[in-house]
């Protein structure tokens, strides 16, 4: 019920009396706000004007404002990081810090994680084995750079899109599981058990016949996007239905869930591991080591990504991913010894 021009009044002259700045009532004009408590611009009377307005009115009044405000959802799970990456950017970079102390810092600190573990898991993972390998000889050998190339994009690949599709499946069953605790020990033990499990087939499938390493990588990841696909379409639908069963119900159809995305997903590494093995054996510490460092940052690149575009994406970015990762599995006529 919208208020009455009566009570309107009433607040108008009650607010006049006590010194209260009114950001918004009916008929309210520009010159009504702003009087007692002088800001640089009346901004809590802007933005009531802009988000009581039409719909271009409020898309354009969010898309300019410094802080995210748009509602949170199991997808986008965040609701205290609210902070643009352009407002922590202008943060930074003005004259005037003051305002930092009144930002969330939970973002902040996620970047700089993100780039601590960039930085020094480079240091720490990637120059030594650069040291010890003397990458110099090992390119000399090799058909050339760009196929060298390709196996760093295999392993650096596989230690990302794994993490990805790890951690926003944590979430996502959070919702089913109904307790972090839950839906970490859950899941996280589902991918290693069966992940373990899936490598052990892979290197029992190719014993025989190593030519069929390549086209079982490709195969896996074939299945690894069509799962993940199929379980972001229905898990929305399911969810709630599912809340309503027993704990131990639940859990276990959890692990079954993730039981034949985790084997899939346990297979690619020792392939290609295997394939480097035959071809460039010179190369496997650099296998461990990238696809080691990948999964040093992976694990806080993904929750910055769900931030910003949800788990949902993060998925689909780690599809992407294994997909580019599997054409450049690294086959035996691609890197030489």
């Amino acid at each position: 019920m919208p208020f009455s021009a009566t009570q309107i009044a009433a607040i108008r002259r009650f607010s006049s009396v006590r010194g209260f700045d009114i950001a918004y009532v009916p008929g309210i004009a520009a010159a009504d706000v702003n009087r007692f408590n002088v800001l640089d611009r009346p901004y809590l009377y802007e933005a009531a004007i802009a988000l009581l307005g039409t719909e271009e009115e409020r898309r354009t009044y969010l898309a300019r404002y410094k802080f995210d405000v748009s509602p949170t959802t199991d997808d986008r799970p965040y609701f205290f990081l609210f902070l643009k990456l352009r407002g922590l950017i202008e943060l930074l970079t003005s004259g005037q810090r003051a305002g930092l102390g009144l930002v969330e810092w939970g973002y902040p600190i996620l970047l700089a994680t993100l780039a601590q573990a960039v930085i020094v898991g480079g240091a720490l993972i990637v120059l030594p084995l650069a040291a010890i390998l003397r990458w110099r000889p090992v390119r000399e050998k090799a058909d050339d750079s760009l196929l060298l190339g390709r196996f760093v994009v295999y392993f650096l690949g596989l230690g990302l899109a794994f993490l990805f599709v790890e951690i926003a499946f944590i979430q996502k069953f959070q919702v089913i599981l109904g307790h972090p605790l839950y839906a970490v020990s859950v899941v996280l033990a589902s991918f290693l058990v069966f992940a373990s499990i899936g490598a052990g087939i892979a290197q029992r499938m190719t014993a025989a016949d190593p030519s069929q390493r390549r086209r079982l990588a490709r195969t896996a990841v074939a299945g690894i996007a069509m799962l993940a696909v199929v379980y972001l379409g229905v898990m929305p639908v399911v969810s709630a239905e599912l809340t309503a069963l027993t704990p131990i119900t639940r859990i276990t159809l959890v692990i079954a869930s993730v039981a034949p995305l985790a084997l899939l997903m346990g297979m690619p590494f020792p392939l290609g591991l295997a394939a480097t093995a035959a071809s460039a054996p010179r190369l496997i510490p650099w296998a461990w080591g990238i696809n080691g460092y990948a999964s040093v940052v992976s694990a806080v690149l993904a929750t910055v990504l769900a931030v910003h575009v949800g788990f949902s994406n993060v998925v689909i970015a780690a599809v992407a991913i294994y997909a580019v990762a599997a054409w450049a599995f690294p086959a035996a006529r691609e890197v030489a010894s």
